[in-house]
């Protein structure tokens, strides 16, 4: 794939002729391109200073516009005053939306090329992994943007989600993803909708077993392939977590390797059981979101994962971003966006801040930004009074399509279940004592 760029300067210089021309036809080209979308720096400076007037109120007038121009020197950036004449001699503001299709094609095209020097060089780093690399290459599609962004008459719309619906329901499945924990998926209206669901605590309180147990249950009852990526727990902390839930064995038990050959048979039984079960885990400790996206996203491609929980929100690491709030802020948005392109839940464990210790954290506690609350589709705050009750206090605290509520979780040995299930001999089937 090559550029030409003497075309792509004439057909920059026709869309700012046109632009210069009327200044109002700003509002078309601003559909399809940016500043960011010029090859040449001072045609996009001129661009965001005739946009900058338009978010200041400034009336966009051929008067006003020139006014600016000469003010901020954007004039000088593009040539001069003979430059400017020239521009609005040749200029042609009917053909505006077609030179600005061209200007967003040439800029999609260069982005590309720029993308695919990057996946060459990743390629050569022996320390990169291959699926990481897969799935990054899929962010080729979203570069050409503009898919997630057709505007449809709302009857139309209508129409294709009930069809949408109809799909879903004839392959016997349903638009929300169930917890598998009853009086979660009953406070939930049945389960989470694609989109971001973030799960606060504090240290030690149950962030991570609820996030596993959610992440389990869809994936063994529903055959949902699901995916946890932990930048904190390994895989032998994971697999004793397991170990635990499918058998009686202790934690001193299974440290110590005290354990009988009864209960060693009884947790290779439920392993073997699960061996089908379509949850995997990942573990990267200090992973980037732009390595989390490539390994989500490889991971719907390879196996068509339709869950992910992330434990957790505040250890993702982001280059060039130092500012705490910052880095949360910018996490947030992209998970969002992922979320929102893959049609799938994203489950974000948290931290809250210390000055909830002892009660039941609010929205205000969340650890970080401000933006974890906003950004949120659905947020889940937990409680325990002491770190080794088996009371677990769960309160719905934000969700965009329902009500808040308060519930009433159990909590044993690291497993979370519904207060029904610890009394109904809820080893049969998952693992407690």
């Amino acid at each position: 794939m090559s550029l030409n760029l003497e075309q792509t300067i004439k057909d920059e210089e026709s869309l700012m002729g046109g632009i210069l021309c009327n200044p109002e036809a700003i509002y078309q080209a601003s559909e399809l391109i940016d500043s960011k979308s010029f090859v040449s720096d001072g045609f996009g400076f001129v661009f965001q200073a005739i946009q900058t007037m338009l978010q200041t109120g400034t009336p966009i007038t051929r008067s006003n516009v020139s006014t600016e121009l000469v003010r901020i020197k954007a004039v000088d950036a593009i040539g001069g005053i003979k430059r400017i004449i020239e521009l609005l001699h040749e200029g042609q503001p009917q053909h505006v939306a077609y030179y600005a299709d061209l200007v967003s094609k040439h800029a999609k095209r260069r982005n590309l090329l720029a993308f695919i020097d990057q996946i060459k060089a990743k390629s050569l780093d022996p320390s990169m992994d291959p699926m990481e690399l897969a799935g990054e290459m899929s962010k080729a599609i979203g570069i050409m943007g503009g898919e997630t962004d057709q505007q449809k008459q709302i009857g139309q719309l209508v129409i294709e989600f009930l069809e949408d619906c109809e799909r879903i329901k004839a392959d016997g499945k349903e638009l929300v993803f169930a917890t598998g924990i009853d009086p979660l998926d009953q406070t939930l209206d049945g389960g989470f909708l694609a989109g971001t669901i973030t799960i606060g605590a504090r240290p030690s309180i149950g962030k991570s077993a609820l996030g596993s147990e959610i992440c389990y249950r869809a994936a063994k009852t529903h055959s949902t392939p699901t995916l946890f990526v932990s930048l904190e727990m390994n895989f032998r902390q994971m697999a004793s977590r397991f170990v635990l839930r499918a058998s009686d064995m202790r934690v001193s038990d299974l440290n110590r390797l005290t354990y009988t050959q009864g209960q060693l048979d009884a947790a290779f039984s439920r392993a073997l059981k699960d061996s089908n079960v379509p949850m995997e885990f990942w573990h990267k400790p200090g992973a980037t979101m732009a390595a989390i996206e490539g390994r989500i996203r490889s991971d719907v491609a390879r196996r068509g994962c339709r869950m992910v929980v992330i434990d957790y929100l505040q250890l993702i690491r982001v280059s060039g971003i130092s500012d705490p709030v910052l880095k949360v802020s910018h996490v947030m948005k992209e998970l969002v966006r992922l979320g929102k392109e893959l049609c799938i839940p994203i489950i974000i464990l948290a931290q809250v801040g210390r000055q909830s210790e002892g009660t039941m954290p609010t929205l205000s506690d969340l650890k970080g930004s401000g933006s974890i609350e906003e950004d949120s589709d659905t947020v889940i705050l937990l409680h325990r009074e002491k770190r080794d009750s088996e009371e677990l206090l769960c309160e719905v605290a934000k969700q965009r399509n329902g009500e808040v509520a308060k519930l009433d979780l159990a909590m044993r040995k690291g497993v979370v279940m519904a207060v029904s299930e610890v009394s109904a001999e809820f080893h049969n089937d998952f693992g407690g004592r």
